[in-house]
């Protein structure tokens, strides 16, 4: 951490080191664009620079007050320059300037902590459209305690997009498609929220991948499985087929009872769709906002409720994977005939048969299928089907065999293929990667890619992705010849 610096002297040498770096970036980098890093560092600097000269500006306001009081006192006539007698407090604004959060920081530590301060504040005055609010600054709170960084990415990302100023320019560069119009204050904020691509960060009220929703496709997946949210590039985990605990004697030697551990690596996937508008579009920003948000929210849901079933785990063209879904991604070791017939017995043979589920894992058990087969199953004939079920309390899902069952709108509503999962869904991983940026597209062309067609665009960016982590933890039935 830099020595914090307190004097006038000592602002003014660093403002011209500061100038001489800039000239020096802007000489290495001339008619190309920056690294994502030194980019960084650029509006850093920027910041760094403005900060010392309202400080100076301010120290010296104040000097020449003191001077003019002193030469008052003692009668004493003095030139003076036109200063202001009263400085002007910054008030709430603060928690919004990261800079003053740097230089008012002793540590690393410290500066983290005035970071989450300052975001915990944005978080309380922040209005979330088409959503309750006490909800999202619920779950907004929770990412910012358990999964931001020690370097206050989440913390940071929160004060820089939910800002007033930031929301102002994000929402006039959305409406025009572009930033031309914008005054110095709104393009230095959008600046704190842009990427390596030209791209910009959504204002958190409106991310999917900050305040997650329930509505959309019916895909439980997210209630019943693990989820882990990062802010960085990867998850590293550790997962084992189970540990065995043995009782011993008062006095005897300690046996080796440890299980085999593995250590799976999920990295997100990248997750797009494109917004388009009519460029006649006559719309404000408050209204604007809120259909984003549902927009937004709306694509990402239903992409998730098929890949995280159907997802074949297989490399993508160009780089990364897709998700590895519960349905398509269970190895042919996890499956259970039905003999050609689904009926009562493809239950009982998934759950304890000779090729059913481990009883280590039947007691976090769960079902997972569409409407459409769990109505076949009321329909069993020779059982009387409706006697499999257990009806709960409202709120709560139905029982199957004594197991919670859960709907998935994408699995088959036949019983083809596979059509059927039973298992532990803890051994299912979901990883989401906090942040959604867009680009802002100034012109659609048609098919010839030569003729516009009067539409303008947002493409919306985001990461997540699946991972089976332990795939004895489940049974998937399949449909027999």
């Amino acid at each position: 951490m830099a020595e914090e610096i307190r004097s006038i002297e000592d602002r003014e040498a660093r403002i011209k080191e500061i100038d001489q770096r800039l000239a020096e970036i802007d000489e290495e980098y001339a008619n190309v664009l920056m690294p994502e890093s030194t980019r960084q560092e650029w509006n850093d600097l920027n910041a760094e620079r403005d900060e010392h000269a309202e400080t100076v500006r301010e120290l010296r306001a104040r000097r020449e007050r003191l001077g003019r009081l002193a030469a008052a006192e003692r009668g004493v006539e003095r030139t003076v320059v036109d200063t202001p007698d009263f400085i002007r407090r910054r008030g709430d604004d603060e928690i919004f300037d990261l800079t003053a959060a740097r230089f008012s920081s002793r540590s690393d530590e410290e500066y983290r902590d005035r970071l989450h301060d300052n975001a915990r504040r944005v978080i309380e005055r922040s209005a979330f459209p088409g959503q309750r609010r006490d909800r999202c600054q619920e779950r907004a709170t929770e990412l910012l305690d358990t999964v931001d960084d020690s370097r206050g990415t989440l913390a940071r990302r929160i004060i820089a997009t939910g800002s007033p100023v930031y929301e102002r320019a994000f929402g006039k560069a959305v409406i025009a498609r572009n930033t031309n119009g914008l005054t110095g204050e709104e393009q230095r904020a959008l600046s704190l929220g842009s990427d390596a691509d030209g791209g910009y960060a959504v204002p958190y009220q409106l991310d999917p991948t900050v305040i997650l929703t329930d509505g959309g496709s019916s895909n439980p997946l997210r209630q019943i499985s693990r989820v882990e949210r990062i802010v960085g590039k990867e998850w590293q985990g550790l997962t084992s087929d189970g540990v065995v605990a043995t009782r011993t004697p008062e006095v005897q030697e300690a046996t080796d009872d440890a299980p085999d551990f593995d250590q799976p690596v999920v990295r997100p996937s990248a997750v797009h769709v494109f917004v388009p508008f009519s460029m006649d579009l006559d719309q404000d920003w408050p209204r604007l906002r809120t259909e984003l948000a549902r927009m937004f929210q709306r694509a990402k849901d239903n992409e998730e409720a098929d890949s995280f079933i159907n997802g074949d785990g297989e490399l993508i063209s160009g780089g990364g994977h897709n998700p590895e879904g519960i349905v398509a991604g269970l190895p042919a070791g996890s499956e259970v005939d039905d003999g050609g017939s689904f009926s009562s017995d493809t239950l009982y043979d998934m759950e304890a048969g000779e090729d059913g589920l481990d009883p280590g894992w039947r007691a976090n058990a769960r079902w997972l299928a569409n409407k459409a087969i769990y109505n076949l199953v009321r329909q069993f004939g020779d059982t009387d089907g409706a006697d499999l079920w257990v009806r709960l309390a409202a709120g709560q899902p139905s029982e199957l065999i004594g197991y919670p069952t859960h709907e998935a709108s994408r699995m088959s509503t036949t019983p083809t293929g596979r059509y059927l999962v039973f298992g532990d869904f803890q051994e299912f991983l979901i990883v989401d990667r906090v942040g959604m940026n867009v680009e802002l597209v100034p012109h659609v062309f048609g098919a010839s890619r030569r003729m516009p067609t009067g539409q303008r665009g947002i493409y919306a960016r985001w990461r997540n992705t699946t991972k089976i982590l332990v795939p004895d933890a489940f049974r998937v039935a399949v449909a027999g010849s």
